[in-house]
């Protein structure tokens, strides 16, 4: 039986996944300075004016990544899944789940 192929997806969904949840979470600080002016510090700082301007967008662009690396990944697996599949039929092997 072949053995399967690295799923490249898989890196990449890490990488995002994780900077998706450093950004959420820098969203919800932001808005809750916004929320509780008096609770913010007199200057903001670079992160917060990054969230302030663009933390909308970004969180966008990431999710947009995640769902497009989300469909790769599943679909790699899938082509990958047939391959092994054909490859124990063709040798006159158990047919693998």
């Amino acid at each position: 039986m072949p053995r399967p192929r690295r799923n490249l997806f898989y890196p990449l969904l890490g990488i995002v996944g994780f900077a998706f949840t450093i950004t959420a979470a820098s969203y919800c600080v932001s808005v809750l300075r916004g929320v509780r002016p008096e609770t913010a510090r007199q200057e903001p700082h670079a992160i917060q004016q990054l969230m302030d301007r663009h933390g909308t967008s970004i969180l966008v662009g990431e999710l947009i990544v995640l769902a497009i690396a989300t469909v790769g990944a599943v679909g790699l697996d899938h082509v990958e899944g047939e391959r092994i599949r054909a490859a124990a039929t063709r040798s006159g092997g158990p047919r693998p789940p």
